[in-house]
Formats: C-alpha cells, structure tokens, sequence
C-alpha cells in the first residue's frame, strides 16, 4: 500500500496562476485607465497601484484589507493625479473583475485536472487548504471546475487562522483522518505553504517558478518541482 492516504493543494499559484489572470484583467484596463492619466506609462502606473496594495494590506493586515481595495487604489491614483470623474474608479473596477473572472479557467495550471483525476484513481484523499474568505474562494474552486475532484476544502477564515498556521493544516489532517506522515500537501509558496506544512510535520511539495530560490531561515521542502505532473512519481513511491 503507498504511504501517503492524502494530497491536499494550496489554491491561488498552485492548481491556478492567480497572478497570470491578474495581470490578464489589468492588460484589459489599462489603456482606458492611461488615456486618463497621459503624463504616466503603463509600468508607472502598476508600480503605483502595487504601492498603494502594500500600504493597505500593512494598514490592515494581510486578511483583513478591505474587499473594495481596489476601486481605492484607482481612485487614489485618479485623485492624486487630478483626475475627478464620478464612478470612473468603481468602473474600472468592475471591468477587471468581469475580465479577471473570464479569464480564470485559461489560468488554471497545465494538466491539473488530469493530476487531481490521477489521484481519486488512486483512492486518495484530495483536499484544498487555502487562506481567504468562504465566499471568495468557493467562487474560484467553481470557476475553474475543481469541486467535482476534491473530498474537502480548507479555508483560512472559517477556521479563524490562516497559513502558515500550523492549525489549519492540523483541521485537514483531522478531516482526511490520517497522520501528519500519510498526507502530502502541495503549494508555491515557501512561508504560507512549506513553512505552514512543515510545522504541522507533513511532507511538503513546493511547486517552484523558475525566477523562485529558497531562503535561508526557512525549512526546505520535501520534494520540488516544476509541473504538477511531477507529483504523480513522488506519491507513487511514497516517500
């Protein structure tokens, strides 16, 4: 019998780029956003509006930021820059959002489906642990057509506390009803998922981009990999 009884994902960068269909969205936006703001590029441009993301997310907490923070950042930077035009930032917000949803199945990593059909075939538990909230995420895991694959979903805020809590991965080894050494978890993120993992004792697989490097201070994960696809060989000879 192979060791591992269950393979729980991280969600945004893992099963799906979340940054690929953000910056998919924004493409979509910014000439209407530059024609207003002739004196800045478009490089300028997101350089601010990221400013403005890091100053609120410090202001408020990694979780707790406002869910309108982006029409607040395209209003900031219309007002600051002169620009007074009622409902202009709440429209240029609801355009991103209507891109960026159409957008989300094209974002889900290459050959996920198959890998996460590849593990029911095995038998195994196959869960999610993700931070955010219910809603929001219950939304994504819809969008890309995942909820048919997965035995449970893990979620930051239900359970009041989020990666790398070791907590939130201790409720899914409760739910997966296995030991810390059966359960694999996947994420691409080496402080919310291989730290978080690590310190609730799972074996971790990191899912590296080519431009990521491990830091010193932080545990290593078990295995590394590329593409999901690689995963498969690492459960078949669990260890």
């Amino acid at each position: 019998m192979a060791k591992f009884a269950a393979v729980f994902f991280d969600l945004d960068g893992t099963l799906w780029d979340k940054a690929a269909c953000a910056e998919y969205a924004m493409d979509i936006i910014l000439p209407e956003l530059t024609s207003y703001l002739p004196a800045k590029d478009s490089a300028e441009i997101l350089l601010e509006l990221n400013a403005m993301l890091l100053d609120s997310v410090v202001e408020a907490g990694i979780t707790r930021w406002r869910a309108n923070s982006r029409t607040a950042r395209f209003e900031k930077l219309l007002e600051d820059c002169g620009v007074r035009k009622e409902g202009l930032a709440r429209d240029l917000s609801k355009k991103y959002e209507l891109a960026f949803w159409f957008n989300m199945r094209n974002s889900l990593r290459p050959s996920a489906l198959w890998v996460l059909g590849q593990l029911r075939e095995r038998k195994l538990t196959v869960g999610v642990i993700t931070n955010g909230s219910p809603a929001a995420q219950r939304h994504v895991l819809e969008g890309l057509g995942v909820n048919s694959y997965l035995d449970h979903v893990v979620i930051g805020e239900v359970e009041g506390f989020d990666k790398p809590d070791p907590r939130l991965f201790e409720r899914a080894l409760a739910l997966a009803k296995c030991k810390a050494d059966r359960m694999l978890f996947v994420g691409d993120s080496l402080i919310t998922d291989v730290l978080g993992a690590s310190r609730a004792g799972i074996p971790v697989v990191w899912l590296r981009s080519s431009e990521q490097q491990l830091q010193e201070g932080l545990p290593a994960p078990t295995h590394t990999v590329e593409d999901l696809r690689e995963l498969l060989p690492i459960v078949d000879a669990g260890k």
